[in-house]
C-alpha cells in the first residue's frame, strides 16, 4: 500500500460480534474486550441499537489505517467495516 495518508471511518456491527478477540489482538490501541465478551471500538460513538463507529464522512480519522484494516480482516464474522473517505466526502467500503 502507498505511503499516502488514508482518511477513513470504521463501523462495528457489535450485534453479530462473537467475541473471538482477534481485533483486540491485532490492534489493541483501538479494540478491547468488554465485560459482555464482545469487542469495543475505543473512542466510538454508538447508535440506538449498539452499533459503534469511529470517524465520519465529514470528519474521518487518519491514524493507524493499516492496523484497523488488519483488525477488520482478522474478524471471522465480518462485523468490522472500514470505509475509505474520499476528498468529495463520499465513502467506499474497503472491508
Amino acid at each position: 500500500m502507498s505511503n499516502e495518508i488514508k482518511k477513513y471511518k470504521i463501523e462495528h456491527d457489535r450485534d453479530i460480534c462473537i467475541g473471538c478477540s482477534a481485533c483486540a489482538s491485532v490492534c489493541p490501541k483501538y479494540w478491547t474486550m468488554a465485560s459482555d465478551g464482545k469487542s469495543n471500538l475505543e473512542g466510538h460513538t454508538e447508535d440506538e441499537i449498539g452499533n459503534q463507529s469511529l470517524g465520519t464522512n465529514k470528519n474521518p480519522i487518519t491514524e493507524d489505517f493499516e492496523a484497523n484494516l488488519d483488525a477488520a480482516e482478522s474478524c471471522p464474522v465480518n462485523c468490522i467495516h472500514v470505509f475509505e473517505v474520499k476528498e468529495d466526502g463520499t465513502s467506499k467500503d474497503l472491508i
